[in-house]
């Protein structure tokens, strides 16, 4: 028995379903069924009842959920308390950044109001890019860092994530410097007809897939060159190389230093703000909740 069995079991009885739970831990549900096998094999009891629509908690495993969640939590105070040993008392929270997922708009934010928070610390922290997830610097949180700042919308949250709002991101068109569009001071769809525009494949993000319904009702005449998932530097280098246009997000718009960021004329924006994992742990989340509330009279 290991601790991702004890997780996975906690995963499965919260969301009833392997599948479910495979999405949560970033793995198949066929592997989440094999890690509960093994645990109900090696605990020699029944945990779940399987059915067609789903599963749920037998009696032992009503009985040994509450236990789980103790063992786990205690586990989680145990990290926390020794994470502070040689930190002065300071609860340390660790901020990822990449150049996908930068952490400028939260640092502005920290700047205003670190005087008021001055019983944590923030540490800074470069992710790299698993290019094996779906969910890329998204699959490190938990992992390499408390928090980072995205995008998200309900696609987002239904998997493993929660969200502080702090803004609006706004869609933009990239093109090479040389592009005729570099010239204009905002883009529209007619702009764009007759022209290749590289996109990420429906189903990733809600706000994207609504400019692709504009698309695809009044300007089907705008060729749409998928990406194999989200974008990473090879997409923006693809644009460059290639001389075709991308849509891009508010802060991308330096990403690349051959490419030029036009505003894109549409009402559709894209919700950002903190992300962390549904379970963040006490002390992330006693930082959340004390930044909320002085991120609210701020405004």
């Amino acid at each position: 028995m290991d601790i991702s069995q004890l997780q996975t079991f906690i995963r499965v009885s919260t969301y009833g379903s392997f599948t479910k739970a495979g999405e949560e831990s970033f793995i198949s549900g066929t592997a989440v069924m094999k890690q509960i096998n093994r645990l109900e094999s090696e605990l020699n009891l029944k945990l779940f009842v399987r059915t067609a629509t789903g599963t749920k908690l037998t009696p032992e495993g009503q009985k040994f959920l509450p236990y789980v969640q103790q063992i786990l939590s205690l586990l989680d105070t145990a990290i926390d308390e020794t994470r502070k040993v040689g930190l002065l008392g300071q609860n340390i929270i660790t901020v990822g950044t990449s150049i996908l997922h930068p952490a400028d708009p939260f640092m502005e934010i920290w700047k205003k109001i670190t005087a008021q928070m001055s019983d944590f610390q923030i540490r800074i922290v470069q992710l790299q890019e698993d290019l094996h997830s779906s969910n890329r610097e998204y699959a490190m949180l938990g992992k390499q860092c408390d928090l980072i700042v995205g995008t998200f919308d309900n696609t987002t949250l239904k998997q493993s994530f929660r969200a502080l709002p702090l803004g609006q991101y706004n869609f933009g068109i990239a093109v090479r410097s040389d592009n005729p569009l570099a010239k204009l001071s905002k883009i529209t769809f007619k702009d764009l007809i007759n022209q290749t525009l590289i996109s990420v494949p429906l189903g990733i993000s809600e706000k994207n897939d609504q400019l692709r319904k504009i698309i695809a009702r009044d300007f089907p005449q705008i060729n749409i060159s998928e990406t194999n998932g989200r974008y990473d530097m090879n997409t923006f280098n693809q644009a460059v190389e290639e001389n075709i246009a991308l849509i891009t997000l508010t802060p991308w718009k330096r990403i690349h230093p051959n490419l030029v960021s036009i505003p894109l004329d549409t009402k559709v924006t894209v919700p950002y703000g903190i992300l962390t994992t549904k379970f963040p742990g006490s002390n992330v989340e006693r930082f959340l909740v004390e930044f909320s509330k002085i991120y609210k009279s701020l405004k």
